[in-house]
């Protein structure tokens, strides 16, 4: 006998489309504001473009919404959230380095969410995001190059032969033997301290501009933490020889009027947590070496914590707008 097919949205499906439709908004409101400061043209072009995916993607969720009588989530809005005629804050490099990022971090999203969708309307909406934001992506790297801001991963000699792991030193790396750096390891550690020097570039400027005494104090903290990652990637780099990449510290300029709201900066913190510690974790799976594995297991440990207090202050202030939950049976049986 044959059944209706279940047409619900799945648990990961509404996660997908509740983490998108979050980003989204706030993305648009760091867009709006760049858009506003942005001189060059090409940025601008950029800038606009990457503003009309946020709302094709926006509308499209609140009809998937709609049609399944969900809640609209409160999000950000650009009413309460962004000043966009707060002076200039980070120069058009940062802006551009802050978008190339998140086109980096959308493809990864999307893609995922290309890969658990079971209904046709959810799938096409993910599909078609993740081929705009890469078109994004090539923009965003085509014009950092073109200004020489762009700094590649460092290259290697190509091996002449393939080796087998000796088991007396692949493993190491405290005491004895330590093999060289594997090109898996290099792209881990020369991506992760480019995120980190992003991530202290951007919350410098906003502890600059934030006024509530706490919310100032957590985000310097957030300084220290990306600056001593940084300095924790580099120095692995350096003791194996390879280059790293400038920092992103002389990018933030003098303004102390804030652009954005403190419940967006700190929504900025979580958002930067949250994609961090993916690749932290993606990056301790593939690690061999045991320093690294230390290195990346105390790095994700104190980035998780990060996160604990960000969300302590989302609700202390009571911005902090909770994912769709299960039904609690226990609670309902009592």
């Amino acid at each position: 006998m044959m059944t209706d097919v279940d047409d619900r949205l799945t648990a990961a499906e509404l996660a997908q489309l509740w983490n998108t439709f979050m980003n989204n908004k706030m993305y648009k409101c760091v867009l709006l504001y760049c858009e506003n400061k942005a001189e060059d043209q090409e940025l601008t072009a950029i800038i606009k473009n990457a503003i009309q995916i946020c709302d094709g993607i926006i509308s499209e969720i609140i009809a998937i919404y709609e049609k399944e009588n969900h809640p609209i989530p409160i999000a950000m809005n650009e009413d309460e959230d962004v000043n966009i005629s707060a002076p200039k804050l980070y120069s058009e490099i940062l802006m551009l380095s802050y978008i190339h990022d998140m086109t980096r971090y959308g493809m990864i999203g999307y893609s995922t969410a290309v890969s658990i969708a079971v209904r046709e309307d959810v799938e096409e909406l993910f599909n078609k995001a993740l081929q705009e934001d890469i078109q994004l992506y090539k923009r965003t790297l085509s014009l950092l190059q073109s200004k020489g801001t762009y700094y590649r991963s460092p290259s290697i000699p190509i091996p002449e032969k393939i080796e087998i792991a000796d088991k007396g030193s692949y493993l190491s790396g405290f005491v004895g033997k330590q093999r060289a750096l594997t090109v898996i390891e290099v792209m881990n550690l020369y991506n992760d301290m480019q995120r980190n020097a992003l991530g202290k570039a951007v919350f410098l400027g906003l502890s600059q501009t934030v006024a509530s005494n706490d919310i100032e104090k957590f985000l310097l903290k957030c300084v220290n933490h990306f600056n001593k990652n940084v300095e924790k990637f580099a120095n692995t780099l350096i003791k194996d020889n390879i280059s790293t990449s400038p920092t992103l510290d002389s990018e933030v300029l003098h303004s102390t009027t804030p652009p954005f709201s403190e419940r967006l900066m700190l929504g900025q913190v979580v958002m930067f947590i949250a994609t961090l510690t993916g690749y932290y974790g993606t990056a301790l799976g593939t690690v061999s070496r045991r320093d690294l594995g230390e290195i990346y297991a105390a790095v994700l440990v104190d980035t998780v914590e990060l996160g604990n207090q960000a969300a302590k202050l989302l609700i202390k202030y009571g911005w902090l707008e909770q994912a769709p939950q299960s039904v609690d049976h226990k609670f309902q049986m009592k």
